[in-house]
């Protein structure tokens, strides 16, 4: 898991959760569990032929849950996450 580091802010909750189970149904699980209002993942595009055929992770995230989502492109996959208020 990438660093994150993330700001006070007031009126703001963040959550770290770590598990084992599929990626997919975890996070929908999540998201429903929490009443997310926003979902932000990071997202490294297509890895090979099945994903061209299946679907990316984060397309089966986007089709199947209840909130809106941001999908950050990533290039690499040791990535510092920066999340900053305004």
């Amino acid at each position: 898991m990438p660093k994150i580091h993330v700001p006070e802010v007031d009126d703001w909750t963040w959550t770290t959760r770590v598990t084992e189970r599929h990626v997919v149904e975890e996070i929908l699980r999540a998201a429903d569990a929490e009443s997310a209002d926003l979902l932000v993942l990071t997202t490294s595009g297509k890895h090979g032929f099945l994903d061209a055929l299946r679907g990316t992770t984060t397309e089966h995230i986007v089709r199947s849950i209840h909130c809106q989502v941001l999908a950050v492109p990533t290039m690499a996959s040791d990535v510092d996450v920066l999340v900053e208020s305004q």
